[in-house]
């Protein structure tokens, strides 16, 4: 995430919390254009950040669409033409030839009041007519849209693991692209590695303080870093330590030096 927004990384989805404290990166109304801007990187929506960095779409429209605040009520004029203006820069943004809901249910699935398309047979259809954007758009960094769990992830024998185990899932099932999965393990790395200090501690939200290994497999578990490469990076980290130890034998010059002296 760049450092433009003036506060610190937002953590993932679910990550640890302490008990009866809220995050101060946390904004419950999801209203505020830094917050939004911030929530949409850590998505790996860069596309919808850079989109209202550029104006051409306001932070709130975007939060609205993705069910993270209601847009407050308004009176008077104007308000008609203002609705249309923002469902064609949500369409503009979201494929042509899909309503922006229609779009939002490809990447989301449907709302709580039910799908937008009259039958399976024309979800299926706009998701063939649009895959390739939409895989283009919202098919990285270990995501998948949600139709596309739907439609393509049986095929290959895949069912939707939930949010927070949807990249390692993905990166275990070997479903993933040379690149994406490369761009995913430098930054499993990154927190592995964060979780090697001698004094590194997590509170798993209980309240209670884990210590040693304890808080580093529960933030492996929340960093979704898949075990195989937590065993890989953990093996190779005991192979350097004991590198370290080995004693250095004295070659036979040294030895021969010190008879002569």
């Amino acid at each position: 995430m760049s450092d433009d927004l003036g506060h610190p990384k937002l953590g993932k989805h679910g990550g640890p919390r302490t008990k009866g404290q809220r995050s101060a990166e946390v904004m419950p109304s999801g209203g505020r254009r830094d917050y939004i801007l911030a929530r949409l990187e850590r998505d790996g929506r860069h596309d919808l950040a850079e989109a209202i960095r550029e104006g051409r779409v306001s932070a709130l429209t975007i939060a609205v669409e993705m069910g993270w605040t209601k847009r407050p009520e308004t009176l008077g004029l104007g308000s008609g033409n203002a609705a249309k203006r923002r469902q064609h820069q949500l369409r503009a943004l979201t494929g042509g030839g899909l309503s922006a809901g229609e779009a939002m249910e490809l990447w989301l699935g449907p709302s709580h009041n039910g799908s937008l398309f009259d039958s399976p047979e024309a979800l299926r259809a706009a998701w063939e007519t649009h895959r390739d954007e939409f895989m283009a758009g919202w098919g990285r960094q270990g995501r998948r849209p949600q139709i596309w769990w739907e439609f393509d992830a049986p095929a290959l024998g895949l069912k939707w693991p939930g949010y927070f185990n949807e990249q390692s899932y993905l990166h275990d099932a070997g479903a993933l692209a040379a690149e994406e999965k490369a761009e995913l393990e430098r930054g499993w790395k990154v927190e592995f590695e964060r979780a090697l200090a001698p004094d590194f501690t997590l509170n798993d939200g209980s309240g209670e303080i884990l210590t040693g290994d304890c808080a580093r497999a529960a933030y492996h578990r929340w960093a979704d870093i898949p075990d195989k490469l937590v065993r890989r990076w953990s093996a190779a980290r005991r192979r350097r330590a004991r590198g370290k130890r080995q004693p250095v034998a004295p070659s036979a010059g040294s030895e021969e030096a010190a008879a002569i002296k």
